[in-house]
């Protein structure tokens, strides 16, 4: 109420000048006209329809080529909250606030997703901010490959034989394509021979959009860390539904999916399908039995869930009601603990699995932890494991600086 009454005292003190503003619109929305009477300006109701609105604004500058029929589907109501969404976006670009130029379809559907105004702003400087990466990212690109040819150019030339980069060689290059080719044969030999272990995928419903955006991009660091892994796991999806959030960003950023010959297994249905109920094992934080050490006869389920805004027991509830066996990681006995919540993400989990699975040490294992979350010495001793076995962050950094070139690094 107080900005409207603002508003109306600007428009009063400028007069008719704002005539000016209007007659840049089309007729169809004719608002703001003068009254003789008071020293204000009152709206007056469009001869059409707001249902109907044929009010194209001046985003379209921005946007152009917007596909309504693919966007919407058909709907016409749908049709009307995108043009209220376009002008919305339209009136956030004359502000000043962090508009992308380019949206994609997807990205204005899950835009007509968000009821808010302030998720939707935030949604839109996050997709801002990565169209500004994109565009850093090519234009360092071109600056260092400008950089290494001028620094070629005007390096002395020689008559023997120079090898290094853009020279001679006595090896021959592997190709990017040679190394999937070798990757998707151990994921092969990994589907006839090896371990398996389920990811359940039954958790949209009980994420946000940006948590389930955040679920499908550790699905995919997850899937790409066990193919480069040297033994690496079946993965089997479970409980997938194809039109599930998860799942299509997932098939985005690997297009290659639904092929024959893609090393990547995804059912609709359940795990009580797949496996005997005796040989699972559901990994979920919130019970109280922890893993004492891997088992190669049982099948461990990991949940596809993020949580960062409310953490819910849900997959110990799912665990109790389909009656299986529930363990969890062994996290207090081996780590010191700084800050943070002892959730892992996908991605984590499977490394951690992936290492135990070789030789049961869990201190080798859980290295995968990160190091922000630990102490950086002992806070307290425990008698049942002694001091020296004890992960803390420098340990992690002196591992990390001893099996590395970082100490050559530091000397150059």
């Amino acid at each position: 109420m107080l900005t409207s009454r603002c508003g109306l005292r600007i428009l009063s003190k400028l007069g008719y000048r704002a005539k000016s503003f209007i007659k840049g619109y089309p007729s169809s929305l004719k608002f703001c006209t003068p009254v003789s009477s008071a020293s204000r300006y009152y709206c007056i109701k469009p001869e059409g329809s707001l249902d109907t609105l044929d009010y194209e604004p001046s985003t379209s500058k921005l946007f152009d080529n917007i596909d309504y029929d693919l966007i919407t589907g058909g709907d016409e109501e749908t049709l009307s909250k995108l043009k209220r969404l376009i002008l919305e976006i339209d009136l956030l670009y004359e502000s000043g606030e962090q508009i992308p130029s380019h949206l994609k379809i997807d990205q204005w559907q899950s835009l007509l997703q968000l009821s808010s105004r302030s998720s939707r702003m935030k949604q839109l400087r996050y997709l801002f901010l990565i169209e500004k990466k994109k565009e850093n990212r090519i234009v360092r690109k071109l600056e260092k490959r400008a950089e290494r040819l001028e620094r070629y150019e005007n390096e002395p030339k020689n008559d023997h034989i120079e090898y290094g980069l853009m020279r001679n060689s006595m090896f021959h290059r592997i190709y990017e394509k040679q190394m999937n080719s070798l990757y998707n044969y151990r994921l092969c030999e990994a589907m006839l021979y090896g371990q398996d272990i389920l990811i359940d995928c039954s958790y949209d419903g009980h994420m946000s959009l940006k948590e389930q955006t955040n679920c499908a991009k550790q699905l995919l660091l997850m899937w790409s860390y066990n193919r480069t892994h040297k033994d690496p796991f079946n993965i089997i999806f479970c409980n997938v539904n194809k039109e599930s959030t998860v799942f299509k960003c997932l098939s985005k950023t690997i297009p290659t999916i639904d092929d024959p010959t893609f090393p990547l297994n995804y059912t609709k249905q359940s795990y009580l399908d797949l496996y005997p109920r005796e040989k699972l094992v559901y990994l979920t934080p919130h019970c109280n039995e922890e893993l004492k050490e891997y088992n190669y006869d049982d099948v461990y389920i990991i949940g596809a869930m993020v949580d960062k805004m409310k953490v819910e027991p849900l997959s110990l509830a799912k665990g109790k009601r389909d009656k299986i066996r529930m363990a969890k990681l062994p996290l207090d006995l081996y780590l010191d603990w700084k800050q943070g919540t002892k959730n892992l993400t996908i991605n984590q989990m499977i490394m951690i699995m992936a290492d135990l699975k070789i030789n049961n040490n869990w201190v080798e294992a859980l290295k995968h932890i990160p190091r922000r979350k630990l102490l950086e010495v002992d806070a307290y001793q425990r008698g049942h494991i002694g001091n020296n076995q004890r992960i803390s962050a420098k340990r992690i950094r002196e591992d990390f600086r001893r099996n590395s070139v970082y100490n050559l690094l530091i000397k150059k």
